[in-house]
């Protein structure tokens, strides 16, 4: 009797913890999604980069930039702005300049 109460024990104690750890995932996602706005507004706000074509990436509080920049410049800055985000821990800047 005493080791089913155990195994019991066992399994429910397993199943808080695989939920806590889907919470924390989840949680992480938010973050990003967070986070890639935040890069993308920012970038926005940035008049030399606003008409640009940009994507915004987001894993692991880890930032992607792609696409086309008019200047290499431009590249420079939006990697700037990107890094200056509260929570991104390092920015892949993958920027290429038009016609370059």
């Amino acid at each position: 009797m005493a080791t089913y109460r155990q195994l019991t024990g066992l399994v429910v104690l397993a199943a808080f913890v695989s939920a806590g750890a889907y919470a924390q995932s989840a949680d992480e996602s938010a973050d990003d999604a967070q986070i890639r706005g935040e890069v993308q507004k920012q970038i926005d706000a940035v008049p030399s980069l606003r008409f640009d074509n940009i994507s915004v990436q987001t894993a692991d509080h880890v930032v992607y930039l792609g696409g086309l920049v008019d200047t290499r410049v431009d590249v420079d800055e939006a990697a700037r702005v990107a890094a200056s985000v509260p929570g991104v821990t390092k920015v892949y800047n993958d920027l290429a300049v038009m016609g370059g």
